[in-house]
């Protein structure tokens, strides 16, 4: 149950995460030098990830489609 709200929810947690990340790694510069840098990185990868699957995931209305018993017409020589 849980996996499947993360799993439906992925592209914007991702997002908030890529948003979020380089301010969160400005925070931390007193820690850790190159954090903002690291915060960054990190949500470019954010948002490179949430883009991929965002064009491989297929779209909502064309799985809703052909999974309607239409009749397939075939070329007639």
């Amino acid at each position: 149950m849980l996996l499947q709200l993360v799993r439906r929810h992925l592209v914007p947690i991702l997002c908030l995460i890529g948003i979020s990340a380089p301010f969160i790694g400005m925070l931390l510069i007193d820690l850790f030098y190159y954090s903002t840098i690291c915060g960054w990185i990190l949500g470019f990868c954010c948002f490179v990830i949430s883009y991929i699957i965002v064009s491989k995931r297929p779209d909502e209305e064309d799985s809703a489609t052909t999974s309607t018993n239409k009749p397939i017409y075939k070329a007639i020589k």
